[in-house]
């Protein structure tokens, strides 16, 4: 789980808003898991990848209307972590619920990655963006 105190800020209040709605849904998900709830775990997967998908395409053409010079390794991160969510949420639905499987992706894989990822590469992005 992720607090809102937790979440590095940047520039721009718009990504800001968007990364809470993220720690928001990845909360819910993580809740989900540990009680075991199939149906809602399933439902939580589905949502997260929904709005990573509109979370990660909002910022990309972002970076390409400014020609942000660093977009391809950025956009290669964004894919990287889009397909691996992808894969998890397959293989849950294929292992008929592996909660193990999401908790410890959730807790040691995405929730550090996305405040990492946060700090460093949507930061620089940000300031340049708010910038050009």
């Amino acid at each position: 789980m992720i607090t809102q105190d937790q979440l590095p800020m940047v520039a721009m209040p718009s990504m800001n808003d968007t990364h809470l709605e993220d720690i928001l849904i990845i909360n819910k998900l993580s809740k989900a898991a540990q009680n075991k709830d199939f149906d809602g775990t399933k439902g939580m997967l589905k949502e997260l990848i929904e709005h990573t998908i509109v979370h990660f395409s909002g910022e990309e053409e972002m970076m390409r209307e400014k020609n942000f010079p660093p977009y391809p390794i950025h956009k290669a991160e964004h894919d990287r972590v889009l397909n691996e969510l992808t894969s998890v949420a397959k293989n849950f639905e294929e292992g008929e619920g592996d909660f193990l499987l999401i908790t410890a992706y959730v807790d040691g894989s995405l929730a550090p990655w996305l405040v990492h990822h946060i700090e460093t590469l949507d930061t620089v992005t940000a300031a340049f963006l708010q910038t050009s």
